[in-house]
């Protein structure tokens, strides 16, 4: 049953949706269900969960001059064996920043990606930012997940960092 489930129901089901009681559905069907807009955002954030990725890549020494005015010359040893490379994926630049930027206690960019995919399942609110991209703030409202449509995962961030209170 697994392997022929639409993708549609497989990307409701990683957003912790109960698919059994929607299996026979039509995609038409369940749009009617929860509205145009609000399956295409559910339908976005499932597809993210499953599939996504982090986007692009960066010039490691674009990074560096952002880490030195941190630390100067006496970078982290993670950080300098990661800056070798010519090019860093998403995942790993943004698993630097939070962690020696921002000083999130994180262990490796896989638990970046897993707290973004748990912001993803349990977050709170969605919003719309120009160019289409979402916003999901956490259950917690302690960070705002960016994903940009259909289902690249753009960053994580504290939203207090950016923010001065939740109304702004």
């Amino acid at each position: 049953m697994r392997k022929i489930i639409p993708k549609y129901l497989k990307n409701l089901e990683a957003l912790g949706i109960d698919i059994k009681k929607l299996r026979f559905l039509k995609r038409k069907e369940l749009i009617q269900k929860f509205g145009e807009e609000e399956f295409k955002v559910l339908e976005t954030i499932g597809k993210t969960i499953r599939e996504g990725r982090w986007k692009g890549s960066i010039k490691t020494r674009y990074l560096l001059e952002d880490l030195k005015d941190i630390f100067g010359d006496n970078l982290p040893e993670e950080v300098r064996e990661i800056l070798k490379e010519e090019t860093i994926d998403s995942l790993t630049l943004h698993y630097l920043k939070r962690k020696y930027k921002d000083g999130w206690n994180l262990a490796s960019p896989e638990e970046l990606d897993r707290l973004f995919i748990d912001v993803l399942r349990k977050g709170r609110y969605v919003f719309e930012q120009i160019g289409g991209r979402y916003l999901i703030v956490s259950e917690n409202l302690l960070y705002i997940a960016v994903v940009e449509p259909p289902n690249t995962k753009i960053t994580l961030f504290s939203w207090k960092r950016y923010f001065s209170s939740y109304e702004d």
